[in-house]
Parts: C-alpha cells; structure tokens; sequence
C-alpha cells in the first residue's frame, strides 16, 4: 500500500470520528513515556539496558458503554531508530463515570522506518524496515472536576519488529543469478530481522 493512500485513509477515519465527537461517542487519548529494555545483543554476546522515549496518540469510538475500539499512532525510539507505530486497538473501563476507573487496552499493528534514512553508495544500500507489533496495557484514569477529561497512567509491554537490509549492487556489465527473492539490480541482499521487547510507562490525556 503506498504511503499516499495510507495518508488518504488515515484522513478519513479523522473526519469519521470528527463527526462521532459532536454525538459524544468519540474517545480521544494522548500519552507520552518511556520504553524500558534490552538493546540488541552486542558483539560479544552482552546486552546493555536502554530507555527510550515513547509517544502515542489513540482515536475511537464507543461502541458499547466502556468499550472502545479505534486506532493508535505514534513514535517510539528504539537505540537509534525511529519507529511509527500504527495499530487497531480496543480499551476497556472498570468503575462509575466521574471517578478514578481502571482501564485496560490492546493494540495490534505494525510499525514504519519512514523516518529512517536510506544509506546508499554506487557499491550498496542499506535501510531499516518497521514490522508487526503487539501492546497490552494497563492503567488508572482521574476524571478532572468538569468530566471532559481525565489524567491517565498506563503501564504496556510492547513487541516490535523491526528489519535491517544491506543489498550490495549489481556492478554493469556483469551477470548474476536470478532469483524470486532478489530484488533485480542486487548481486546480494542481507537481511538482519530484530524484536524490541520493552515495558513501557506512560502519563497522558483522555478527552
């Protein structure tokens, strides 16, 4: 799927749920945080502990009362990679409107390197690849006095794919074998894949 239609789509759903805000069935969430984990196995076989920053952003509609499906995008940095989540997800809420509730949640998607730049030479090229993601979480929302809003803390654990290519190109004039996997113009294409298993903790929005 090309990004313009993507775009395109996401445009959409915006103006469908626009519209569900003014029949007060939209449910709105915004949260930054941190992601707690492992870096990627070093040379020498050690990990190192990281803690990268997280932002996420969710849009829905209620479908029935305490339950809400829509979907999530966001920006988690993972080492030194950029990542774009994009996710379906459903949250739920435990307790009486206007008082603290317990809410639980579900995101399921995958993630683009699009903010990733890709390195290339006249020898080769290189390039990072998001892939599928998976999040349950968990949190306490605070109603503010009005009820418009409330202040939320959520704690997730996220897993994330994530997949780095280095393709050496063809030199002109020479001939390799062909192959359904090789893209045409690459004499050869590695294809390093990673999971990022992070706890995450976050503090945000709900309106």
């Amino acid at each position: 799927m090309s990004n313009a239609i993507k775009l395109l789509l996401i445009g959409f759903f915006l103006v469908s749920l626009e519209g569900f805000a003014q029949k007060k069935i939209y449910f709105g969430q915004t949260e930054i945080g941190f992601l707690r984990g492992r870096s990627q196995e070093q040379w020498d076989g050690n990990h190192e502990k990281r803690f990268d920053a997280s932002f996420m952003t969710f849009h829905g509609a209620q479908v029935v009362k305490n339950h809400v499906i829509g979907f999530s995008l966001g920006l988690d940095q993972y080492d030194e990679i950029s990542i774009l989540p994009i996710a379906l997800g459903w949250r739920g809420f435990l307790g009486k409107d206007g008082k603290p509730r317990i809410f639980g949640g579900f995101d399921l998607g995958g993630g683009t390197a699009i903010l990733e730049k890709k390195v290339s030479d006249e020898w080769s090229k290189s390039w990072y690849e998001g892939g599928f993601l998976v999040s349950p979480s968990a949190g306490l929302s605070f109603p503010s006095k009005k009820g418009k809003s409330a202040l939320s803390f959520s704690f997730a654990y996220k897993r994330q794919e994530v997949s780095q290519f280095h393709g050496v190109l063809s030199r002109s004039g020479t001939q390799t074998a062909t192959s359904d996997r090789l893209p045409s113009g690459y004499s050869s294409l590695t294809e390093n894949n990673f999971i990022y298993r992070s706890f995450v903790f976050r503090l945000g929005l709900m309106y």
